[in-house]
């Protein structure tokens, strides 16, 4: 869960065509505001529908956020629970990935070389 925060494992899924990526994770209540942000920045850069599973609840040690949700290339949340257990039903339209991939082409505009 902590991978949100390094954005290099999405981005390798994406360059190698992935248009939806899972996150399955445990992160704290204290932290929501962190959850939603990676996960929109992680869609926007990648170009993707990021799909994200939090746990509910609590245990001895930490009460979690939950708040699953889904998040579009533009980085609009789709659907969203709140912090009880929940399902989640929300449309994933593919043509947008492509809209957006085709508008702003930063995979094709991507300088590798330069980042080393």
């Amino acid at each position: 869960c902590y991978d949100i925060r390094f954005p290099e494992w999405m981005r390798v899924h994406t360059a190698k065509g992935a248009k939806v990526l899972f996150v399955v994770a445990e992160w704290p209540l204290v932290r929501l505001a962190h959850w939603r942000l990676l996960l929109q920045a992680r869609a926007v850069e990648n170009q993707c529908y990021v799909v994200a599973c939090n746990r509910a609840g609590k245990d001895p040690n930490n009460v979690f956020a939950g708040h699953s949700l889904i998040v579009d290339p533009w980085g609009e949340v789709v659907v969203e629970a709140n912090e009880e257990e929940s399902i989640l039903f929300g449309e994933l339209v593919f043509e947008k990935i492509r809209e957006v991939r085709k508008g702003i082409p930063v995979f094709a505009d991507r300088r590798p070389e330069l980042y080393k």
